[in-house]
């Protein structure tokens, strides 16, 4: 897949996106790797070194990221340079705009790894807007005054299991008799379309909530 058809096919699509300009350009740090850059920050992965984005507005202080990943140019036959889509990474944020570490809610994301052995179901979600307890539960283990009650959520902490980790199925055919859950990117068209219903999709179910951030 060309890399600039894919970028150009996904700005020419969104363009103005909710008064802001839905752009991806090519990293400064990564040849290929494309990313929006908004105006306002947010922690993309609170993994250790953190990585920090720029974030577009999108509605009722919640916010969007998307980055796109290509492999390196491998030769082919000796003569063509391939380059593969590798990964397309959409994650929604919420926090105020002066809030450089806005809460990462979920990541939706499809990896289109060319590895027979990969288990992980494409493309699938990950929760986690578990980070924001976390990160204040962090904040008070150095508080001797609530060291005692600190311990005790630890231990409770510990009996469940960390969900970010985990591949949830968005688009599995267990219906169908087929255990097949991972989908391959086949063309831009269809990176578009899958873009298209998944912010659609997204914005309905969060305009239900009644935000009080």
């Amino acid at each position: 897949m060309d890399p600039r058809k894919l970028v150009d096919s996904i700005n020419s699509s969104f363009g103005i996106f909710n008064d802001n300009l839905f752009r991806l350009r090519q990293s400064k740090g990564d040849a290929f790797y494309y990313v929006i850059e908004g105006r306002s920050w947010a922690l993309n992965r609170f993994d250790i070194p953190q990585e920090s984005v720029k974030v577009i507005e999108w509605f009722d202080k919640f916010w969007l990221f998307l980055g796109i990943k290509f492999s390196l140019p491998v030769k082919k036959n000796s003569k063509r340079i391939d380059t593969q889509l590798q990964t397309i990474s959409l994650s929604v944020f919420q926090g105020e705009n002066c809030d450089d570490k806005k809460y990462q809610l979920f990541r939706a994301e499809w990896d289109n790894y060319s590895n027979a052995d990969n288990q992980h179901a494409q493309p699938h979600w990950h929760i986690t807007s578990s980070q924001a307890i976390e990160t204040i539960f962090d904040e008070y283990t150095n508080d001797s005054n609530m060291r005692d009650f600190l311990q005790i959520l630890e231990d409770e902490k510990r009996k469940i299991i960390d969900v970010k980790r985990i591949h949830f199925a968005m688009n599995g055919n267990w219906q169908n008799e087929d255990d097949n859950h991972i989908h391959k990117i086949e063309d831009e068209e269809q990176v578009v379309r899958w873009l298209q219903g998944l912010l659609a999709h997204l914005r309905t179910e969060l305009e239900a909530f009644d935000i009080k951030v």
